[in-house]
């Protein structure tokens, strides 16, 4: 079996390891990032590593169940969004909570709208999933001193 390039990879020291893999991005594109951000990475210990990953195991639990849960009712399930979002609670909730909760979603059926979430949250989303974290918080910077 030939030997593969993880084969040496692996038994680096980190300083090395990331040198390597600073000069593997500048190969892509010619890319720079310094060495000591991958230093920095491969420094990380495993409980912070692991962190991000089941995070996203619960955010992916939870989405699993709302989506089920919009798929069978999406007139309950919008009428319990609502409730988070006014702080209203079902079981405690007034006739005239009741008959705001009934209309608002009787408007929101007719205008069928595209997104439960606000279309700036969503439009901030696909920007900072495009362009990145950095440019978006630039470009919000300038666009609060140009007004």
């Amino acid at each position: 079996m030939t030997k593969q390039f993880y084969d040496d990879f692996s038994k680096l020291p980190i300083a090395k390891m990331a040198q390597s893999i600073a000069d593997m991005t500048y190969l892509f594109n010619e890319t720079k990032v310094p060495t000591s951000h991958y230093k920095a990475q491969l420094s990380k210990g495993f409980e912070e590593m692991v962190e991000a990953s089941v995070s996203v195991s619960l955010v992916n639990t939870i989405f699993n169940t709302l989506q089920a849960l919009q798929k069978e009712s999406p007139k309950l399930f919008y009428q319990a969004m609502l409730c988070l979002d006014t702080k209203v609670k079902p079981s405690s909730i007034t006739p005239s909570q009741y008959q705001a909760m009934e209309f608002t979603w009787s408007q929101f059926e007719l205008n069928k709208k595209k997104n439960i979430l606000d279309k700036d949250f969503i439009q901030m989303f696909n920007q900072v999933e495009e362009n990145g974290l950095t440019y978006y918080t630039q470009n919000q910077q300038e666009t609060n001193d140009n007004e």
